[in-house]
């Protein structure tokens, strides 16, 4: 498969697992709730434990995903580029079929490098109305609302890689750090869907 190019058959595949209706995202400026998760180590995560930090990042993520698989070294490369910034990023498998060893399996094989929270009752993806992954929320812990909702960049598409046109959360932290308001709250996402059989529709 060329370089850059993401594997149609998979990624039609993993949109197809899911065929349940979406449900509304966490609109920017929304309130986001206190929650604890692990993570695939054991590692417990709390929201609201990470006041003192400037900014949280939290990035969907399921196995077999081939556009989490894309996305995750643009986000480690974005963590990179903060390193004394004090800012928390984070990934988030709100899934049930994922198994805590299958994600520390596959964080080990496609290197992740960032910790990936388990939300076994998808009650956390239930408050964030969460529908895909690779979605990213950017969560101000001031405040505790959410200031943006939407993918990395424009690179990722279903079937190919694209020039990058729009760096949505690295101009959203270069905003939060100055103080300024993020111009761009929200973004379409490209993404897996995530199933959530127990969600209720209005």
């Amino acid at each position: 498969m060329p370089a850059g190019a993401i594997c149609k058959r998979s990624v039609l595949a993993w949109v197809l697992v899911s065929v349940v209706g979406s449900a509304a995202a966490l609109a920017p400026g929304a309130h986001v709730p206190d929650f604890t998760l692990t993570d695939e180590s054991g590692a417990t995560h709390e929201l609201y434990a990470l006041s003192t930090k400037k900014a949280i990042v939290i990035m969907t993520q399921s196995n077999g995903c081939p556009i989490v698989r894309l996305a995750v070294p643009a986000m480690r490369d974005i963590r990179d580029r903060y390193p004394r910034q004090d800012i928390e990023f984070l990934l988030l498998n709100p899934t049930l079929q994922d198994s805590a060893k299958a994600v520390a399996q596959e964080a080990a094989e496609f290197k992740f490098g960032l910790p990936v929270m388990l939300d076994r009752t998808q009650k956390v993806g239930e408050a964030l109305g969460v529908n895909r992954t690779a979605e990213v929320y950017v969560i101000d812990p001031k405040s505790w609302t959410l200031v943006y909702h939407g993918p990395i960049d424009d690179r990722l598409n279903y079937e190919t890689q694209r020039p990058v046109h729009h760096r949505y959360l690295s101009d959203a932290l270069d905003e939060i750090l100055a103080g300024k308001p993020v111009a761009v709250a929200s973004a379409s996402s490209p993404g897996c869907l995530i199933n959530f059989p127990n969600r209720k529709h209005g």
